[in-house]
């Protein structure tokens, strides 16, 4: 366990997020993970259910902060980067396990994890608390998802359980927030670019009301995604990207 974070540890829960809710609105003040070996009422992003069959990961970190919703809004890359290298460690590869943005990795364009981030405490616009919620496929991996998806049995062609990658998550996790506290979101931002899929392709963005087709050109300060198309750039931040 990295210096400075407590784990508490469930059979079942209705979600790990939840129940970092319920721990901030207690009063609750450490960061702590909270894992679960199921979930009733896990969730992604957008409020899509999150299929939370056992033996994959469900975890959440409960992170306290002190700065404002934008800045904390840079743990999602933070996050990215820690379930890129814990896969990658275990698949004892790097080529193969990259970033999508805003929030996902994949293996071999396949996607074996997601990443949900809310706020807690304070009321909104000054939130004590960051919950940072993962899912890992390890045993199993949807077959019916909007997206190809895998999971690390299946990739590594030998079983891994659960606790050995929640091991390797909390220490890369610990890595990535020492390097984001020490050097800002500049080293993030070029961490995260180093390992993304689709940068400087075509690619697809679909929003709630239109499908933008174009070149992923950057990403800027604030972590959007700059599309170009039509001779002009678009900054968005919120979306779901395809690869053309």
């Amino acid at each position: 366990m990295p210096e400075g974070y407590d784990l508490r540890a469930f059979d079942v829960l209705d979600s790990t997020n939840a129940e970092c809710r319920r721990m901030a609105d207690g009063g609750y003040g450490g960061n702590v993970w909270i894992i679960a070996g199921e979930q009733s009422a896990g969730r992604g992003r957008r409020g899509r259910e999150w299929i939370s069959r056992s033996g994959n990961l469900f975890a959440s970190l409960l992170y306290g902060i002190d700065c404002d919703l934008g800045t904390a809004s840079q743990l999602s890359f933070v996050t990215a980067l820690a379930v890129r290298d814990a896969v990658a460690d275990i698949l004892q590869s790097n080529e193969m396990v990259t970033c999508k943005w805003p929030n996902d990795i994949l293996v071999r364009g396949k996607k074996i994890s997601g990443i949900l981030l809310e706020t807690a405490g304070k009321g909104s616009e000054t939130p004590s608390h960051v919950i940072i919620g993962i899912g890992i496929n390890v045993q199993h991996h949807p077959e019916d998802s909007q997206y190809p998806a895998t999971n690390l049995n299946d990739e590594n062609g030998s079983k891994i359980d659960a606790e050995l990658v929640m091991e390797r998550l909390m220490g890369s996790m610990a890595h990535w927030i020492l390097c984001w506290k020490d050097h800002g979101f500049a080293l993030i931002r070029k961490a995260w670019k180093d390992n993304a899929l689709g940068l400087g392709k075509e690619i697809i963005v679909r929003l709630p009301d239109e499908e933008l087709r174009g070149r992923f050109v950057d990403l800027d300060d604030n972590g959007a995604l700059i599309l170009e198309f039509d001779g002009e750039r678009r900054h968005i931040t919120a979306g779901d990207v395809f690869f053309a």
